[in-house]
């Protein structure tokens, strides 16, 4: 390349260092460009630098010799203010021109009363949100230094400089309240009064004394003067103190009373507003202007009052160290009440429930009591009074196979079990849980495969109410199975189990019932009939089968007659057939056989006792 050509090229780079390099006489012309006197240029939507420095007839690398806070071309955003010539020629960038010369109208700054949290909505900008309340884009970036202004999402959080009066078009739910200002406190509602009309020979004094008030409260609420004169007939309004106050009804309480909220593993401050029906500035509001981006389960919240557990999912509140005791208000309840019915002192029961912002009580609230309620027992250990292997043994100790093989993982299913042995089982067909700290009820359902609604469907699983189980609580997870009834009514003869032959590798796989020729024999369990057929001179004889929900099957044998048809949708206690002795028989009975899956069970485990 030519000598001369380089040359040329290094003009603009010494130029701009010139301009750089600052110091004495520095304010003189360059290019007729002074420093000392800039204007300033306000970029708008759809601005780039190139752009503005065609428009102002400059190059772009005085643009950026002016602003050295400018990194890269790229990082310039909507409403940012940056320094110009003072003497710029560009006419079609006026609009975003604010010249230093001129003196525009003074304005009032806005009075501020600390910083707030502004929720990004769509369509805002930097510049539009600082518009919309009275700031400026620098104020608004010094305050978030991490922000990228061009990389906002909805509904993230902006600290914004709180200002005394807000412009009426700033939305309420997206401005926060002053970081660490204590909000106003919630609402209270209008004190409960009664009417005590005057009688003859009554005084104030008197009046004050007969319901439990000094003579202070009582003028100060009338209105009156120690020396105010009272006459027969008078009404007299006398304050109902809270806590002699009928429970409220709860539309009378939301929005009005406050509780306490303990954060649960998942939830987020956004959340826990959206359930109790306020926006998330009004849950901070309620907090003292707390910093919710930082909760952490086990933290209490004030929320306001929404009638409590009805909003809480069921099965979703993290184990507790210990239940605690606790008494739902009824209509016609005051907190004087409650207290004297449970040998407290009214301040015994303020203790026990310091969330109460008042000694008002809701109708359907929950107030706690002292001491504690323990988890039921939902196991025994029962004793093998006779060795056999697995189906027979868990016969013997009253269970279905699968309840024993679940609650004794090392048990194979062909191993045999001693004499005199002891096993811990539950008292209901199913497994044992034991519950862990941060568990839920509905943790526990999602990992083992159980539905919710099956362990609350029973008390006995050791659950009474989803939300309140305890750490090392033992839980049954049910086995699932049908409803199922006696199909007949008679003498029990042969049992389940039985041996048939003198090494006892042969069993009765069923229970027999005596019964007369022709008595209805009826189904179990609601299902489907799958086989209806057999053999009049062997084996079960004529019988049927039916399936039933959850892998289960009953059997019922030497029928003589049938009522049913193979396809056929039965529920429980219909009849299907009627009794007889054919097949293997030594006279008329019912040979009844149940079936979970690949195991025989005994009869007697699944029939109602």
């Amino acid at each position: 390349m030519p000598r001369f050509i380089k040359a040329l090229l290094l003009v603009p780079f010494a130029m701009t260092l010139l301009l750089l390099a600052g110091g004495p006489g520095t304010s003189s012309d360059i290019w007729g460009w002074q420093r000392a006197s800039a204007d300033s240029y306000v970029v708008q939507p759809g601005d780039t630098l190139s752009d503005i420095a065609d428009c102002l007839s400059i190059s772009e690398s005085v643009l950026r010799a002016l602003n050295l806070e400018i990194t890269s071309p790229n990082l310039i955003y909507v409403g940012q203010s940056i320094q110009i010539p003072a003497n710029a020629s560009g006419q079609s960038c006026g609009s975003g021109i604010v010249p230093t010369q001129s003196n525009p109208p003074a304005v009032q700054p806005p009075q501020t009363i600390g910083n707030c949290t502004y929720i990004v909505k769509g369509g805002d900008f930097i510049s539009t949100i600082a518009d919309r309340i009275g700031s400026d884009t620098a104020t608004i970036l010094s305050l978030n230094p991490t922000v990228d202004p061009n990389l906002l999402w909805v509904g993230h959080e902006l600290i914004i400089p709180c200002q005394s009066t807000r412009p009426a078009d700033v939305d309420s739910a997206s401005v926060g309240i002053p970081a660490g200002v204590v909000a106003d406190p919630a609402p209270r509602l209008q004190q409960r009064t009664v009417q005590h009309t005057v009688q003859r020979g009554d005084n104030l004094s008197a009046i004050a004394d007969q319901y439990d008030l000094t003579l202070d409260e009582l003028l100060a609420h009338n209105g009156l003067e120690q020396t105010s004169v009272i006459h027969p007939g008078d009404e007299i309004s006398i304050p109902v103190p809270d806590h002699q106050a009928p429970a409220l009804d709860p539309s009378e309480a939301v929005g009005v009373i406050t509780a306490l909220y303990t954060v649960r593993q998942g939830d987020i401050a956004a959340s826990i507003a959206r359930r109790h029906g306020i926006t998330l500035a009004e849950l901070i509001q309620l907090n003292g202007g707390r910093d919710l981006n930082l909760i952490r389960p086990g933290d209490a919240l004030t929320v306001p009052w929404t009638n409590g557990p009805a909003f809480i999912p069921p099965g979703t509140v993290p184990a507790v160290e210990q239940r605690r005791r606790t008494y739902r208000v009824a209509a016609g309840d005051t907190f004087s009440s409650i207290a004297q019915a449970h040998g407290l002192s009214r301040e015994e029961l303020r203790n026990e429930n310091p969330f109460l912002p008042r000694e008002l009580v809701v109708v359907g609230g929950l107030l706690y009591l002292p001491g504690s309620i323990d988890p039921p027992a939902v196991a025994k250990v029962v004793p093998l009074a006779e060795a056999d292997v697995v189906q027979y043994a868990a016969a013997k100790l009253g269970v279905t196979p699968h309840t024993l093989l679940a609650n004794h993982a090392w048990l194979s299913e062909d191993q045999w079990l001693s004499a005199g042995s002891e096993w811990r089982l539950p008292l209901r067909e199913g497994r044992l849980v034991t519950v862990q700290r941060g568990d839920t009820l509905r943790a526990i359902a999602d990992r083992h495969g159980v539905s919710l609604d099956l362990i609350l469907e029973d008390p006995r699983n050791g659950v009474d109410d989803p939300n309140a189980i305890v750490i090392g609580q033992e839980i049954i997870l049910p086995l699932a199975m049908p409803e199922f009834s006696w199909p007949a009514f008679g003498e029990q003869t042969d049992p389940f189990g039985q041996c048939r032959n003198w090494d006892c590798s042969y069993r009765h796989k069923g229970l027999d019932l005596a019964l007369d020729f022709y008595e209805p024999i009826l189904a179990a369990a609601d299902g489907v009939v799958t086989f209806v057929g057999g053999d009049s001179l062997f084996g079960l004889g004529f019988y049927i089968d039916i399936e039933h929900d959850h892998g289960w099957t009953t059997t019922y044998a030497h029928l003589v007659d049938f009522n049913v048809y193979e396809g056929q949708r039965v529920t429980r206690g219909d009849v299907i057939g009627y009794n007889g002795s054919t097949g293997h028989s030594t006279g008329p009975h019912l040979h009844f056989e149940v079936r979970h899956d690949d195991w025989y069970v005994d009869p007697l485990v699944v029939l109602p006792g």
